[in-house]
């Protein structure tokens, strides 16, 4: 008898799920992004800049899983295009990031965009039930990962 621990042997793995889905749902993504003049990791950095008060650039680059030197280089990409400010913070050494008014209009935008790829995506193969216990599943999962 197989423990509750034990998948069945048929059952494909959680990665090779993913990766099934990634590729499509990047294909969906990309013209959005294009459209707007951003890489998925701008778009990545602005979502985290967005998500609370200002933050330093070394937890933006933890909280995004981009190493610092390659973060800093998307960073004055945003920053030259008016979507983020950096700033030096109190202690001097470290730059603290926020994002600006057009920043948040221009994500905005690209995020209800962004929602409605993927919204037809989930609609492909579950009903909207389902699509709105995937997220909330997926999103739980996520937050236990960090």
């Amino acid at each position: 008898m197989k423990g509750s621990g034990d998948a069945p042997s048929d059952e494909p793995d959680l990665a090779a799920l993913i990766f099934r889905v990634l590729p499509r749902l990047g294909a969906l993504e990309a013209p959005v992004l294009r459209d707007a003049e951003l890489s998925m990791w701008e778009y990545a950095i602005l979502t985290e800049v967005a998500s609370g008060a200002a933050m330093s650039q070394r937890e933006l680059s933890r909280r995004t899983r981009r190493d610092p030197t390659r973060l800093g280089r998307h960073l004055d990409e945003l920053v030259s295009r008016g979507l983020v400010n950096r700033e030096r913070s109190r202690d001097q050494r470290q730059r603290t990031v926020c994002i600006t008014a057009s920043g948040q209009v221009l994500l905005d935008e690209v995020r209800s965009r962004i929602r409605a790829v993927e919204d037809e995506l989930l609609r492909a193969g579950l009903s909207e039930s389902d699509g709105i216990v995937f997220r909330d599943l997926l999103a739980r999962l996520a937050a236990s990962c960090e």
